[in-house]
């Protein structure tokens, strides 16, 4: 078992969570630091490298594991974020406003957390769309991809917009 030294403080930061070890995943939610593994399982890798790639043959500026600043207490680390414009190297933790998609690749453990919990953050932070990738029983990619609405008097939340095969978004970028 590894022990982390965690310092002192009454509010997470993104320079804060940046001097932590590398080894772990971290966010924060209303205040509190959640810290995750960062291993995952082959098909989690596979399908997030396969999006990653997909977006920067479209030309996209897309990274893997970035940290997303939603709001004072609210940051997350998407699996894949894509930025307007190319990001500041030195940070790891960006305003939601410089991302206008990110995507979260479903795992075992993190259905409830892709599904109901990350989504309205995202939509909240304002950003434009949000890709959500899980694995049919046939062990294929499926993207569902949602785009934000904004209505009157309601909060910001995401449409599902359409679900596609992951290899039929590659072959369309051929």
């Amino acid at each position: 078992m590894r022990t982390i030294e965690l310092p002192v403080t009454q509010e997470w930061t993104p320079e804060l969570l940046e001097g932590l070890p590398p080894d772990y995943r971290y966010e924060v939610s209303e205040g509190r630091l959640i810290v995750a593994a960062a291993a995952m399982r082959p098909w989690h890798a596979d399908a997030q490298g396969r999006i990653w790639h997909l977006l920067r043959t479209q030309g996209r500026h897309a990274y893997l594991e970035q940290g997303v600043v939603i709001g004072p207490g609210q940051l997350l680390t998407c699996d894949v974020g894509v930025f307007r414009d190319p990001p500041a190297r030195s940070v790891a933790y960006h305003p939601a406003r410089e991302f206008p998609l990110v995507v979260e690749v479903v795992s075992p453990d993190s259905r409830l957390e892709d599904r109901e919990i990350k989504p309205p953050k995202y939509a909240g932070g304002g950003i434009p769309e949000y890709w959500r990738v899980e694995e049919t029983d046939e062990g294929d990619a499926v993207v569902h991809q949602h785009r934000l609405i904004r209505e009157v008097g309601a909060a910001p939340q995401y449409a599902e917009s359409r679900v596609v095969l992951l290899g039929a978004l590659e072959a369309e970028s051929v």
